[in-house]
C-alpha cells in the first residue's frame, strides 16, 4: 500500500513526513545536519534554486518530491543563469553543478558574463562573489574541430558515439559482422582526458580532441 506521508531529498538521500509543511529547521534535522544553524539549505527547482531559512515553512506537497542541497557554511552567495535566480552555499560552483541546476544542454557553452564574456570549461568552477551576484548565460556552440586519425574534422557540439566515430574514420568502409573497431581518445574533456570507447558508448566532445580509430576484419 502506498505511503501517504510527504517525500522529500536532502543530498540525494529520501525522507518521508507525516506533516506537509516543514520549516526549514526540521528539514535539516531530520537529514541529520547538527546544529541545523551551522548548514545553508538550499532548495532545488525548475532551473532554479533558493535558500531555505531556518524558520521558513516549506510545503512538501508537490508533483514530484523536493530536493534540497546542503552546505555547512553561514553565507548565501548569489548567481544568475540565464537571467534566473540561483542561491548557493559555497563560495564556487562547478560547471557540472552549474549545467545540472541551471537544466543546460550539453550542446550549450557556458559564459561567465560578468567576467567579459570568459567561456567556462567542463572542468572549471565560477568563484561566487561575497556581495552582488555572477552571472552566467549559455548559447549555442558552433562546430568544433577534432581530429581523427590524424585528420582535422569540424563536427557538431555534444556527444560523439562509438559507432559514429567508425564512420567518420572510415566513411567508404562497408561495415560487415566480421569488421572490428577499436576508438580510444586524447585530450578529452574533464577529469578523464583519456579513454577508449567499446560499441553502444559515447564520450562528450571537446575542441582538439584527438581521436585513433582502428579497423580489423575477422574473417
Amino acid at each position: 500500500m502506498a505511503s501517504n506521508n510527504a517525500a522529500y531529498k536532502v543530498d540525494g538521500s529520501a525522507f518521508e513526513s507525516i506533516d506537509v509543511v516543514l520549516s526549514g529547521r526540521q528539514i535539516r534535522q531530520s537529514a541529520g545536519l547538527a546544529p541545523a544553524s551551522n548548514y545553508v539549505l538550499i532548495k532545488i527547482g525548475q532551473g532554479t534554486s533558493q535558500s531555505i531559512g531556518l524558520d521558513e515553512a516549506v510545503d512538501l506537497n508537490q508533483d514530484e518530491p523536493p530536493c534540497f542541497l546542503s552546505f555547512e557554511s553561514d553565507r548565501v552567495f548569489s548567481l544568475t543563469i540565464n537571467e534566473r535566480g540561483f542561491e548557493w552555499g559555497a563560495s564556487e560552483i562547478s560547471a557540472s553543478d552549474i549545467r545540472a541546476y541551471g537544466g543546460i544542454p550539453d550542446d550549450h557553452q557556458l559564459i561567465l558574463d560578468s567576467e567579459g564574456d570568459r567561456p567556462i570549461e567542463d572542468d572549471d568552477v565560477v568563484r561566487l562573489k561575497a556581495k552582488g551576484a555572477e552571472r552566467i548565460i549559455s548559447k549555442p556552440m558552433e562546430k568544433i574541430c577534432i581530429v581523427t586519425n590524424t585528420v582535422e574534422e569540424y563536427v557538431e557540439p555534444g556527444r560523439f558515439s562509438f559507432e559514429e566515430l567508425a564512420k567518420l574514420a572510415f566513411p567508404n568502409t562497408e561495415v560487415t559482422p566480421n569488421t572490428e573497431y577499436t576508438v580510444s581518445y586524447r585530450k578529452g574533456p574533464g577529469n578523464k582526458p583519456e579513454g577508449s570507447l567499446i560499441a553502444g558508448e559515447s564520450v562528450k566532445l571537446k575542441k582538439g580532441m584527438i581521436f585513433d580509430v582502428s579497423e580489423t576484419d575477422k574473417s
